[in-house]
């Protein structure tokens, strides 16, 4: 579903929720800030797509989801925090843990600091948004934000001209710190090397 651009996925839930093979429950997030412009974006997009901004938030957060599936740095640092389980908690190495369950300080560059709640398609992707979230060190209001982007920028996007541009360079600075902390998860797994600890296989 990564190849598909956002109208195909939308088309495809439609005919799900047509032919009655949809019984998905609507879930509310809370938010305490956005990404400068994505609501006016969803907004727009939901226009397009003749539906409300509830709507169109749900179809981009189960598109969404499906790119944090295939992002590889978010696979590599669920292997490597698997990694660092098996040899910290035999030898109850909490130190290193707290470590990899730290948070980081992402946040958007251009932030809009007005309360919002975005709606998620069904309970299952609330709740693999929750565990994205958990592996990325981030509150799941940024990750869900960042993925509803992806998914919002395989339209017609460029129709939104400089927003379209800063949002796409939001995505590139949501890569580099997440490629920052795959760095540093690697360098507890390295770290836990040295000590004798076998760390591959």
């Amino acid at each position: 579903m990564v190849d598909w651009p956002l109208h195909q996925v939308v088309d495809y839930l439609k005919k799900r929720d047509k032919d009655g093979k949809s019984d998905a429950q609507d879930i509310r997030m809370y938010c305490r800030s956005t990404v400068k412009s994505l609501v006016e974006a969803v907004d727009w997009s939901a226009k397009s797509y003749g539906t409300s901004r509830n709507q169109m938030c749900r179809w981009l957060s189960y598109h969404g989801i499906a790119f944090a599936r295939e992002d590889p740095t978010i696979s590599e640092m669920v292997r490597v925090q698997a990694l660092l389980r098996d040899v910290c908690l035999p030898e109850d190495d909490t130190y290193t843990l707290d470590m990899m369950k730290s948070m980081i300080p992402y946040s958007p560059r251009v932030v809009d600091e007005n309360e919002v709640h975005i709606h998620l398609y069904d309970s299952w992707v609330s709740s693999e948004f929750e565990e994205t979230s958990r592996v990325c060190g981030v509150y799941k209001y940024r990750a869900v934000q960042v993925f509803l982007i992806k998914s919002l920028l395989t339209d017609d996007a460029d129709k939104l001209g400089a927003v379209a541009e800063r949002l796409r360079s939001e995505l590139s600075r949501w890569d580099k710190w997440m490629a920052f902390r795959l760095a540093a998860l690697e360098g507890l797994v390295r770290q836990k090397g040295k000590s004798g600890i076998r760390t591959s296989g």
